[in-house]
């Protein structure tokens, strides 16, 4: 679905954008760090909206037109689509199980700056109740804010897939969040049946069943809460994998190194972990050539390899490393200018600016092969006394000034002690 929607995208971008300041995907990651990185303190009151009528006439009937939902291991024959009267009635349901299980409704205003910092979307800026994140959207374009009367046009330009279809998806690979301004919470499609057992229609005898999946979810995304967080990596890891690869939220170590473990025993199941390196360079950089070339970093990943490389562990830190000598060589190899280079230069500069000080932190370890070099020390050891490709790359950052990024200079430095027979130490 992403290949098939960006075509179209990129033109609706050009209108959307009209008379918007311009901004780097970079440049909107680092504004929304500037928001509270700290979860929101619980409510001294559970105050929940549970101002819906619960219909069990109508939730009994969807109850039985969601069995014939597509889903990954079940294609039924006679495919029923799911709408957003189906969105609808489990919302109640799912603010009754929050109630039940003691969570705490946060006020709007908490709500409000808590989303903006974990997904990066401003709720006031829609009229409507209820916001979609799609899972499938690609990441340069999560900032935004595609309409449905904009995501009806994308399809029906690109697609056979109704509209329904591709927003009320119960399958994972089409998973999407939707993010309940009333109520204030976070959900994504959850069958009716798992939400309630119906006793009695005629009695208006009913029980809201326990969901500690979307429980977990929001006390998580909400609060910071520990024990949810631990619920969804143990019982919904791809839930809780989702929130990174689909819905860009790269802030907790935990996720990532997740998401990054579950990477890595992929290639070594398959024996392609020589692989793994260029599959973690495309976990972390986004790159949205179709449009204006401008680069979506996954900085908080980054932050991640920073945090768990240590005196034992480098397996993370060491395969960026491998993957961009390799980047590096290629650009070498081939006639592109210094301007067109750029690109690829500020790719290596982001990976330098974490894997380099990790080197010259841990590589005297006995415990991990560190091999002879960083990103830049190695490149530039390489090189003998042919250093014009070391000069344009060191001058590219330059006039860039580092990317403002922390440890770039220092690195740069660092690196022009290597030789091809000895590091600095």
């Amino acid at each position: 679905m992403r290949k098939i929607l960006i075509s179209c995208i990129q033109v609706l971008v050009l209108f959307s954008c009209q008379g918007q300041e311009n901004k780097t995907a970079i440049q909107l990651n680092n504004e929304n760090k500037e928001a509270t990185t700290k979860p929101i303190e619980k409510s001294t009151e559970n105050k929940p909206v549970m101002n819906n009528d619960i219909d069990l006439k109508k939730i009994a009937e969807h109850i039985e037109l969601q069995k014939r939902v597509f889903v990954m291991d079940h294609i039924p024959d006679n495919e029923y689509v799911a709408t957003r009267e189906d969105l609808d009635l489990q919302q109640p349901l799912i603010e009754k199980t929050l109630f039940n299980s003691g969570y705490k409704f946060p006020e709007y205003v908490e709500f409000r700056e808590r989303v903006k910092y974990l997904f990066g979307v401003d709720l006031d800026k829609s009229t409507e109740t209820i916001i979609t994140l799609y899972g499938d959207e690609p990441l340069y374009y999560k900032d935004k804010n595609f309409t449905d009367k904009e995501i009806k046009y994308i399809l029906s330009q690109t697609t056979n897939l109704t509209f329904d279809k591709y927003k009320y998806s119960f399958a994972r690979f089409g998973r999407n969040l939707f993010i309940d301004k009333e109520r204030k919470i976070i959900t994504p499609m959850v069958f009716l049946e798992d939400l309630i057992k119906i006793n009695s229609i005629d009695k208006k005898e009913y029980s809201v069943k326990q969901n500690l999946s979307i429980v977990s979810l929001n006390k998580y995304l909400m609060y910071g809460d520990k024990a949810g967080l631990i619920y969804l990596l143990s019982r919904e890891k791809e839930m809780a994998h989702d929130l990174l690869l689909k819905f860009n939220y790269d802030k907790e170590d935990k996720i990532n190194k997740s998401v990054m473990d579950s990477l890595y025993s992929k290639n070594k199941k398959f024996n392609t972990t020589y692989e793994f390196g260029d599959n973690l360079v495309d976990l972390i950089l986004i790159s949205n050539y179709q449009t204006d070339n401008k680069l979506y970093i996954r900085e908080g990943i980054l932050k991640t390899i920073e945090h768990i490389t240590n005196e034992n562990e480098g397996t993370y830190a060491i395969s960026l490393i491998d993957s961009t000598l390799d980047l590096l060589r290629e650009l070498d190899k081939s006639d592109l200018t210094k301007a067109q280079k750029g690109y690829s230069y500020k790719i290596i500069g982001y990976l330098a600016n974490t894997c380099d000080p990790l080197f010259r932190k841990y590589h005297l370890s006995k415990t991990v092969k560190w091999r002879r070099g960083n990103i830049l020390g190695a490149y530039h050891a390489s090189l003998g006394e042919d250093l014009e490709p070391w000069y344009d790359l060191k001058n590219t950052f330059i006039e860039n000034n580092y990317y403002n990024l922390p440890h770039l200079e220092e690195m740069v430095a660092y690196a022009e002690e290597f030789t091809d027979k000895e590091t600095p130490e």
